[in-house]
């Protein structure tokens, strides 16, 4: 009982349910305001139509010449039919004499003081045996006339119309019912089906995606959205997982040299005392680099931080940045900075582009060499350039030198201080800023990196 409860309660939640409930709705409202405006309408013109009929009588009746009673007798037999008559038509003469239309009024008018009003018409009364009549009454030269007009028939075309429109507005109710289950059944349909696709996704599986649907049009739009997330996603779960995989392997080998030295001096320190500085400034050297690297790791992480924005001097943080790492070159640094050039971001973002591409100019440079920094603007980009002399990069090599944990020279890798993420970051700053970064050669040797950020 309780799992029916729960499958109940989960269909009411349905896309299918809610829609079907709501059409159903608007469907039940539309129809019985139509058939209430249809019946309105019919009852108002029929009683409009009887009290034409009455005025009609009255004007017939207060144009005639009759006083007397054998006057008023002769005036009823041709305004009414002895047979059968709608009109039922009583006479009462100021000398107390009364004077019927028929036997019929007759009869109706003995229980005239018994008759009732109808509550939202006073000028409709009914008998003891449910028969309605239209009320008039006037006064005419020595009598007062009232006028009964039987209402049956048109009470019984409006109970037949009434009939007629409960019997249409229920078969319409529940053909639109159908129609409507049906639509709204194929309407949610996309959505059930994408559901049990989502459930079914494996994230790995590059090959699987959604079925994106003909219609409706908002289902395929979706459809085609997730897809576009699942393949971005797909991309930045390799992205993690490459990363963890380098991450892992880049910490272990300073941590492995280590403790490799830390063995070494347990072994070998009493009786081999000259081992131990060799040791502790290898092991002072990895775990600076294993700190720079740890850094790194966590600036990555930064990254897609959201913080406030604010106008930064440019042009002031590089000269800044190239001062502070000036005490640790031995390269000829030539500057080339325009001043005043403002850009909209963090301020720990530029300093990191600047520092990580002189850091990287640094390494690969020898110390004869010269590192040139510029910074100028144009109307819509700013162009930031830092050109070495050094060893240069292979052309095959070029597009791998963004990757993270990437060395251009792998045999010198442990020679070259540094993490290997260094440009992996000035990229992915780059790119946060709307902008690019491009590599070329220097002639006869180098390199130039080109940093162009929109204004």
């Amino acid at each position: 009982m309780k799992k029916i409860k729960t499958t109940l309660k989960q269909r009411k939640n349905t896309t299918q349910f809610q829609l079907t409930i709501r059409f159903i709705g608007l469907l039940i409202s539309a129809v019985l305001i139509l058939s209430l405006a249809i019946m309105g309408i019919t009852v108002a013109e029929l009683y409009e139509s009887t009290e034409k009929q009455a005025e009609l009588l009255e004007d017939s009746l207060k144009n005639s010449d009759a006083k007397e009673a054998k006057e008023w007798q002769e005036v009823l037999v041709k305004n009414t039919s002895k047979d059968s008559s709608l009109y039922l038509i009583y006479v009462q003469l100021n000398s107390g004499e009364v004077i019927y239309s028929s036997d019929d009024a007759e009869e109706v008018f003995q229980e005239f003081p018994q008759l009732k009003q109808f509550i939202l018409v006073d000028r409709i009364l009914w008998t003891s045996e449910i028969e309605p009549y239209y009320y008039e009454s006037f006064k005419k030269e020595g009598a007062k006339v009232t006028i009964l007009i039987d209402m049956e028939d048109q009470f019984e075309l409006i109970g037949r119309i009434f009939s007629l429109t409960i019997f249409i507005t229920l078969a319409v109710i529940v053909f639109g019912s159908l129609v409507t289950h049906r639509f709204s059944k194929k309407l949610s349909g996309s959505l059930v089906i994408m559901d049990e696709e989502i459930n079914q996704l494996n994230i790995s599986d590059s090959k699987q995606q959604l079925t994106i649907p003909k219609t409706p049009q908002e289902v395929q739009n979706i459809s085609k959205s997730f897809n576009q997330l699942l393949v971005k996603q797909r991309i930045y779960l390799k992205r993690e997982q490459q990363f963890v995989t380098d991450a892992s392997h880049e910490l272990r080998t300073p941590i492995a040299a280590i403790r490799g030295h830390v063995n070494l001096i347990k072994r070998r320190g009493v009786s081999h005392p000259e081992v131990i500085p060799t040791s502790l400034d290898y092991v002072d050297k990895e775990s600076k680099r294993l700190e720079l690297l740890v850094e790194k790791l966590l600036l990555l992480g930064r990254l897609d931080t959201q913080v406030d924005t604010e106008s930064v001097d440019l042009s002031l943080m590089i000269q800044q940045t190239v001062e502070e790492l000036k005490v640790m070159m031995s390269q000829e640094v030539i500057l080339n900075i325009e001043s005043g050039i403002f850009v909209e971001g963090q301020a720990e973002h530029f300093y990191q582009i600047a520092r990580n591409l002189l850091e990287n100019a640094m390494k690969y440079t020898d110390a004869a060499g010269t590192i040139t920094v510029e910074l100028f603007s144009d109307e819509a980009t700013i162009h930031f350039i830092v050109e070495d002399s050094g060893m240069g990069i292979p052309d095959e090599e070029k597009a791998k030198i963004f990757e993270r944990f990437y060395r251009v020279d792998q045999s010198r890798s442990s020679e070259i201080f540094g993490t290997g993420i260094g440009l992996s970051i000035v990229k992915e700053l780059v790119e946060k800023y709307q902008g690019a970064i491009a590599v070329t050669d220097v002639l006869p040797k180098g390199t130039r990196f080109v940093v162009t950020l929109v204004k």
